[in-house]
């Protein structure tokens, strides 16, 4: 095996045991490990060098592979050897030249003082004596001062290395006198492909979506991914599962999170109610379980905006399907509000005393869509209603009772209570038109509408591209015209606002491959542009007067669901 292990032990932790002991073994810091290698290889070695990033993601062991490199007797493309008796004696901590410090229990001026006196002699055996100090933003003030000539000026021969999760936290007169290399958080990839390497290695049957499971608990650190698997093998009686690796990570089982979901979509209190209680005499965080719901959310929501959403997704297989199931039942705008008034929830938790109350409460403000009153929700809530509406006409919904006369004054209220939720948008300025001669008679191509729809709904466009769907066709001419053409001038003149237009511009280029100059026009309007002057069909008048009667009164009962009142605006 090509990692590091001590033999002296009956048994070592995983994450020591598969501890990188070459530069080209550490996951995912390429930048750093190439600017090490090359100080290496040409000796031009710093006098203070500090390692920033988050926990597990490699810069004490990065400290320690490049301590034994700078005095290995025989580095190989800047990785250290370690066969010479330097790097040996080193691994097995019997050279003495390279010293590991804990700040976090070394952190005082004395602590310091006995540094600075050690520095003064020579180094007994390697070519530089080097001092790791670890969480180095531990120290006091006092061992900060202490150690700044040191840090500026040390002997030739002396090398210091200062790891630190927060080097915010460190002063500036220390920060100037190091060379910074900050260390980023290592992707889900890249933990998962070294966790199934370890599991080869172990001769360990496992399921990759368990292995995704533990990358994700991990939070981009390495290190704790390793030694979630080191106890998830533990209870896993030879076969790493999803279940095994839930239940040994004390993760929420999926089935339980989905359900919960599902309630929380459909405004079911009661089962919100009793899935909370089994949450609590499980012993379950509530802190916890917000934050894998809301993951729960955030996965709907890459897979209600990204084409293929596999590539940032760990489920697969049935648990996709299903989630896309559930993911159908809401839009990206109800996901948004949902993660927001979760992460409310959660803090408000930090402070709560009745924890359990706060969190019933919380869930059910949250089921029933009754979120805070100020300007900004109430307009993020009309334009929930909206899309919701949008998205039933989308996909086909019907209702089951049509109102008896088709008038043209039920679709001016509902033209004028949209106006009111977007009252910000621009009422009366209408596009540009573009004059088509009279003599070009270039034979217009029908659109397939599938892309362009998608893209519209794609950019938070949702009712704006269900109105185009139901009410209008689109025509191209000449290459470079695309027109929407509308038989009712109320919607042509809602769709048809400023806003609108770039958005269709690139939907079409998108949906089409090439960029159209796009304008909203209507049919008769359209067929005396083009000469042809044919008549408006009356069945097809009032097939989109009905399928617009049809949304008005969606939206009048879910106004009613509501409480949100629908009034005429002459």
């Amino acid at each position: 095996m090509e990692f590091s292990g001590s033999d002296f032990m009956s048994y070592v932790a995983l994450y020591r045991k598969w501890r990188p002991i070459t530069f080209d073994q550490v996951v995912e810091q390429a930048n750093v490990i190439t600017i090490l290698k090359n100080t290496v290889t040409s000796g031009r070695i710093g006098h203070a060098y500090l390692f920033c990033g988050t926990r597990g993601t490699g810069k004490t062991t990065m400290a320690k592979i490049f301590a034994r490199a700078i005095n290995c007797l025989t580095p190989r493309d800047g990785n250290p050897c370690n066969e010479c008796d330097i790097c040996k004696g080193i691994l097995n901590q019997q050279i003495l030249d390279v010293i590991e410090i804990d700040a976090a229990s070394n952190n005082g001026v004395d602590n310091i003082r006995d540094i600075i006196d050690a520095v003064a002699y020579a180094s007994a055996q390697a070519k530089y004596r080097v001092y790791i100090i670890d969480e180095v933003h531990m120290l006091s003030t006092g061992a900060f001062n202490a150690l700044l000539k040191t840090l500026e000026e040390p002997p030739q021969d002396v090398v210091f290395i200062l790891a630190t999760t927060e080097p915010h936290r460190l002063p500036a007169t220390i920060l100037s006198r190091c060379q910074r290399y900050d260390f980023k958080r290592i992707s889900r990839v890249g933990i998962t492909e070294r966790l199934e390497k370890i599991c080869k290695d172990l001769n360990i049957e496992y399921e990759k979506s368990a292995l995704n499971i533990l990358a994700q608990r991990a939070d981009g650190a390495l290190r704790d991914a390793i030694s979630l698997l080191d106890q998830t093998i533990i209870s896993s009686n030879g076969k790493i599962t999803t279940k095994t690796a839930r239940e040994a990570t004390g993760a929420i089982d999926r089935q339980f999170l989905e359900n919960f979901t599902k309630a929380i979509l459909q405004n079911n209190g009661a089962d919100i109610l009793q899935y909370i209680d089994y949450i609590f005499i499980e012993g379950q965080d509530p802190s916890s379980f917000i934050t894998e719901l809301m993951t729960i959310f955030r996965d709907m929501m890459v897979i209600l905006t990204v084409r293929q959403p596999e590539k940032m997704l760990i489920e697969d297989g049935e648990d996709l399907v299903r989630l896309k199931e559930i993911a159908a039942m809401t839009s990206t705008q109800e996901i948004t509000l949902i993660i927001k008034e979760l992460s409310k929830l959660d803090n408000n938790l930090k402070w709560a005393v009745q924890r359990k109350i706060i969190f019933e409460s919380g869930m059910l403000n949250l089921c029933d869509r009754t979120f805070s009153g100020d300007t900004e929700d109430t307009q993020a809530r009309l334009k929930l209603i909206e899309n919701k509406i949008a998205e039933l006409v989308l996909n086909g919904v019907r209702t089951t009772s049509k109102p008896d006369v088709a008038s043209p004054k039920i679709i001016k209220e509902a033209v004028n209570v949209i106006e009111v939720a977007n009252k910000n948008e621009d009422k009366d300025k209408e596009p540009v038109r573009k004059t088509i001669s009279s003599n070009s008679k270039i034979p217009v191509a029908e659109l397939d509408w599938i892309d362009f729809i998608n893209n519209v709904s794609s950019k938070n466009s949702i009712m704006t591209a269900s109105f185009i769907k139901m009410n209008s066709k689109g025509f191209t001419v000449n290459g470079e015209e695309l027109y929407l053409v509308f038989e009712n001038k109320n919607i042509k003149d809602m769709v048809a606002k400023p806003d609108n237009m770039k958005i269709f511009e690139e939907a079409a280029e998108n949906a089409l491959g090439q960029a159209y100059h796009v304008q909203c026009i209507m049919k008769t309007d359209f067929d005396a542009l083009l000469d042809t002057n044919k008549a408006v069909k009356s069945e097809d008048k009032k097939n989109n007067i009905d399928d617009f009667e049809m949304a008005i009164e969606v939206l009048d009962k879910m106004s009613k669901d509501q409480g949100f009142k629908i009034t005429e605006i002459d």
